[in-house]
């Protein structure tokens, strides 16, 4: 892959399977959470998500794409934001606000780089779908807000979303590897190319 000479496009996309999955995880295993544990773990998502963001952006602008590494600056710095006002509140009203925009932008953002830069930049193939879950989760924790549903359906949903996007990027990611491993034309597209 044209990526893999510049860079290793599959750790950023590990990491944040990684995070995605720690959470959902957690989510899964908890049985009543409430405000606390609502704080506490959705601050930490939120955070470590804005702290795996960043060698994504670097991995762009080592690969010249300016663009796409300053709205990925600008995800990572929502997602930084959203965690910190999470962690220092721990409040559902502020998990749902803080979080709902964090993800709904971020979202917006990786849904515009997966329209315009997906063949430029490997990751942003991968954004169609974790963009999509962003918008999706924040409008769902917008519905569980109006209908009271409370901390334990907030953290349901978010953990929920965080194990989609996991099992998408490691999927993703752990194939970007095998192909950065594979000698230059062995790949199966160069290996079908050849045959007459």
């Amino acid at each position: 892959m044209g990526e893999s000479n510049h860079g290793t496009p599959w750790v950023p996309i590990l990491l944040r399977s990684a995070v995605a999955a720690a959470f959902g995880i957690l989510t899964v295993f908890w049985q009543q959470p409430g405000e606390g544990v609502l704080g506490m773990a959705g601050g930490l998502y939120l955070l470590l998500t804005a702290v795996v963001l960043w060698p994504m952006a670097a991995l762009a602008g080592g690969l010249g794409q300016a663009r796409i590494r300053s709205l990925v600056l600008l995800e990572a710095a929502l997602y930084a934001l959203a965690g910190v006002a999470v962690l220092a509140l721990r409040s559902a009203e502020v998990f749902c606000v803080a979080a709902g925009l964090a993800l709904v932008v971020g979202g917006a953002v990786e849904l515009y780089l997966w329209k315009t830069a997906r063949a430029a930049f490997l990751p942003a193939r991968d954004w169609l779908i974790t963009g999509g879950v962003g918008v999706g989760t924040a409008l769902i924790l917008l519905a569980v807000q109006l209908m009271g549903l409370g901390a334990h359906a907030m953290l349901g949903v978010t953990g929920g979303s965080a194990i989609i996007i996991a099992v998408a990027l490691a999927t993703s990611g752990l194939g970007a590897r095998w192909d950065a491993r594979q000698p230059a034309g062995t790949g199966p597209a160069t290996t079908a190319r050849q045959k007459p």
